[in-house]
């Protein structure tokens, strides 16, 4: 059974294409995802087949002279809702997390036991 899923932008992108690795994916309006210019906000709704329960959603894209790719696998990297983002939420890195907890240290230290 396919697995729908929405393909949200939050950024301007050029040259866009939402593939699954061999094929470019068509739109449920019937709308091919090759070579589309998108803008922030922009949402493509997709169905995505599942092979042994997973599934694969490839955006290739352009920012400028940057070529981008942002690789999701389906359902895991999907919302309850089946919603992905483009780009791809990065992970919080080590240094931001030892920042956060020096926050906090600080803020205890201030306001006390």
């Amino acid at each position: 059974m396919p697995y729908r899923v929405k393909v949200h932008f939050k950024n301007k992108y050029t040259a866009v294409t939402v593939t699954n690795g061999y094929y470019p994916y068509v739109d449920i309006n019937n709308k091919k995802l090759v070579n589309l210019n998108v803008d922030p906000g922009d949402m493509f709704e997709i169905s995505v087949p599942l092979i042994q329960g997973a599934g694969t959603v490839i955006v290739y894209g352009m920012d400028g002279a940057a070529k981008l790719r942002f690789g999701y696998a389906i359902p895991h990297d999907s919302d309850y809702d089946g919603n992905i983002y483009v780009p791809k939420p990065a992970a919080v890195s080590q240094s931001d997390f030892d920042k956060l907890t020096e926050e906090v240290n600080a803020l205890r230290e201030r306001i006390g036991p």
